[in-house]
């Protein structure tokens, strides 16, 4: 693990990018302080201030430990608390778990998962189909779980100072 600070240069290219795949401004980003931690050659945590992504070879999504107002900009929907332990285990978001979807999402899209219960992110997805074709469904799959409570990235930076 090696921990270095961005250049600003790095830092605006980064916000590029977020701005380009997702479509999200981030709002008054501070340029200093803002650091990577490079986990091995495919593995990467960008943390922007407030703004904290995790970049797993070539996809790039947002951390659990980001500010909520961050995740929020993201597609998501609600999963019943029964779902909640295989999700913390690395499950795929499974149709029958979902009880609400709060905004459309297309194929590959980034998408939140969040604890219907306490309205708490517990997880971030990979879509695996678009929204309209996960409300038709009854079962299988709806998203790829890519970073969840209780990972990898969650024990790091829950370890780290922010």
């Amino acid at each position: 693990m090696h921990q270095f600070y961005l250049s600003k240069k790095d830092a605006k290219k980064i916000e590029e990018e977020i701005k380009n795949i997702f479509g999200i401004k981030i709002e008054e980003m501070e340029y200093v302080g803002n650091r990577a931690i490079e986990l091995d050659k495919n593995n990467k945590i960008f943390i922007l201030g407030k703004v904290i992504l995790v970049k797993e070879g070539n996809i790039i999504f947002p951390s659990l430990a980001a500010d909520k107002n961050f995740l929020e900009k993201f597609p998501s929907l609600k999963v019943d608390s029964g779902a909640i332990p295989y999700i913390c285990r690395g499950a795929k978001i499974m149709r029958p778990g979902i009880v609400s979807f709060e905004s459309d999402f297309n194929l590959d899209n980034i998408v939140c998962v969040k604890d219907a219960a306490h309205n708490k992110f517990v997880a971030i997805g990979k879509a695996l189909v678009n929204k309209s074709e996960a409300e038709k469904m009854n079962k299988g799959p709806i998203l790829d779980n890519l970073h969840y409570i209780g990972d990898k990235y969650w024990i790091l930076l829950k370890n780290i100072k922010l």
